[in-house]
């Protein structure tokens, strides 16, 4: 599912950046929650399940990234397809909901 939000933020970065502009990082599994107001649970690559919202980097080249908190400037923690969301949550909700 593709987002306002995110064809804005597209045209943004391409104008930006012009022709260097390379979202060829950004996985597509992450792009729905892409400034939502959802968390998501992963699976990461080396085993540990974090949680957190969906936040991308500013440069030419850009990556997903879990932002642990809502007042969080940064992460550390890269989204890449090696990850695997196995839940989500909206704001309200009390609980992850599972994904299949």
């Amino acid at each position: 599912m593709i987002t306002f939000e995110w064809e804005a933020y597209l045209l943004y970065k391409q104008a930006q950046f012009g022709k260097r502009f390379d979202a060829s990082e950004l996985s597509g599994q992450f792009v729905p929650y892409f400034k939502t107001n959802y968390r998501i649970k992963v699976k990461m690559r080396w085993g540990d399940v974090l949680t957190g919202r969906v936040g991308v980097t500013s440069g030419w080249k850009p990556v997903f990234l879990l932002m642990r908190r809502r007042s969080d400037l940064g992460s550390s923690i890269v989204l890449t397809d090696k990850e695997k969301i196995i839940g989500t949550k909206h704001d309200g909700d009390r609980k992850y909901t599972e994904v299949k």
